[in-house]
């Protein structure tokens, strides 16, 4: 059966005290909504719609990042959860399969769960909510479970009374169902309830009032971890960093100080890479196998070949490919460079819009002028070519292959293979000068 999957993300989060919308801020090195938009999509969904108010440009700007893109739906007024899942059942137009109902600010929900919450979907259990087990529920609304274990009613923390505070059972607010069941349901919610919104937890109850019976799946705990203050998110981002250096030393990568590592949600690296302390990965990086990154090292968006070592105090930025067997070493910042196999720039360099061959040296202090103060511009450098200490390349400028520079020239002028790019003031010497300097004190 189909399934289309809603995002809710319309919530203003007052509680983060940010003028940033609540989804937008970062969890594991990408917004927090992108992780379950994530998870949603390895369930290979027919549709995703995303809920967000009228108000957030930066969260529809932010969604075109990425590859695959969700209808946007626009919840106009925020009137509760009942009323944004039917704003996105209007969009529907029909839709007769599942509809799976997840949470911009609830990041961790896994795929093997949402696959249980899925297959337990019947004829007579049209509808199944994902809760856990809590002894600390907090402000989780909570489940009331008839004999047969089905759910009689859930109640909102808000409107919990004395008694009902102990339970356990706790609503984590995903749910599951066919799609025309709880769009005749969602059609029936009022605002009876201490917030006066529409709650999407009470068509439970009315699906039971209407011979339907409600399920729950249960998960851990964990899982349903919500993130609505500026505290929340850093106990997330702790939770997210232990869970991913643990995948990644499973994984055959040796962390020296796993505490100092911090890795993206959806960075890749291979076996055999050994990680100094104190590295930060920012979102898109693939190492392969064999690589070393050594200390204060910073990579975003950017793939290092086999066997390469990158660092200590390195910063590889955007759109940067490094091959194999290639040496990036102190204090040098790479963009926008293609690096092919066997290449080294040891110290102190700056590399931008660039294309390098293999074997290549870049010597220290080599600065790419790749900008103008208008636009950006494009240099190569050739395989088996020796870029001489202190060269500024002018860009664009094209560096032939087996070529040199000379240490401190400025070249703005191509340089043919096989040959000597030089270019420097010539020296002049001025006998006597410093003594008379000394004499004028």
């Amino acid at each position: 059966m189909d399934i289309a999957t809603v995002i809710l993300a319309a919530g203003k989060g007052t509680r983060m005290r940010s003028n940033q919308p609540k989804v937008l801020h970062e969890l594991g090195g990408l917004p927090l909504y992108y992780h379950s938009l994530s998870t949603s999509q390895k369930i290979q969904p027919s549709k995703t719609y995303f809920v967000t108010d009228n108000e957030n440009e930066a969260i529809l700007k932010s969604l075109k990042s990425f590859e695959f893109r969700p209808e946007i739906v626009v919840q106009g007024q925020q009137l509760g959860t009942g009323h944004a899942v039917k704003c996105a059942l209007d969009k529907m137009d029909g839709f007769d399969g599942l509809v799976l109902i997840l949470y911009g600010d609830t990041p961790f929900v896994k795929q093997g769960t949402l696959d249980r919450l899925i297959s337990s979907i019947t004829d007579k259990k049209p509808i199944c909510f994902l809760g856990f087990n809590s002894q600390s529920p907090g402000n989780y609304g909570r489940m009331v479970l008839d004999e047969n274990d089905s759910i009689a009613r859930i109640i909102e923390y808000k409107d919990l009374q004395p008694r009902e505070e102990n339970i356990s059972l706790c609503n984590s607010g995903i749910v599951c169902g066919r799609a025309s069941i709880i769009n005749n349901l969602v059609a029936k919610l009022d605002t009876q309830n201490a917030s006066g919104e529409y709650y999407l937890t009470d068509i439970a109850e009315l699906a039971r009032s209407e011979d339907f019976n409600c399920t729950v799946t249960i998960c851990d705990e964990e899982e349903t971890i919500g993130v609505n203050t500026q505290e929340d998110l850093a106990n997330a981002e702790k939770i997210f960093q232990t869970g991913k250096r643990k995948e990644m030393m499973e994984n055959g990568v040796t962390l020296q100080s796993p505490e100092t590592t911090y890795f993206s949600l959806d960075t890749i690296i291979h076996n055999n890479v050994f990680i100094e302390p104190n590295i930060y990965f920012g979102p898109g990086v693939n190492i392969s196998s064999g690589v070393r990154i050594r200390s204060y090292s910073y990579l975003e968006n950017c793939t290092i070949g086999a066997n390469s070592v990158i660092g200590p105090f390195a910063r590889i930025r955007e759109n940067t490919n490094i091959g194999e067997n290639c040496k990036i070493g102190n204090f040098v910042e790479i963009k926008k460079t293609q690096i092919k196999s066997g290449t080294k720039i040891s110290h102190l360099s700056y590399v931008g819009d660039a294309d390098i061959g293999e074997n290549t040296n870049i010597g220290a202090g080599t600065i790419f002028c790749n900008y103008d103060g208008i636009s950006k511009h494009k240099s190569t450098v050739g395989d088996n070519s020796f870029i001489g200490s202190n060269t500024i390349l002018i860009s664009p400028v094209n560096i032939g292959d087996d070529t040199m520079t000379a240490a401190g020239s400025v070249i703005n002028q191509e340089i043919p293979d096989g040959t000597l790019g030089i270019s420097r003031v010539k020296q002049k010497n001025i006998v006597g000068y410093t003594k008379s300097r000394s004499n004028k004190k």
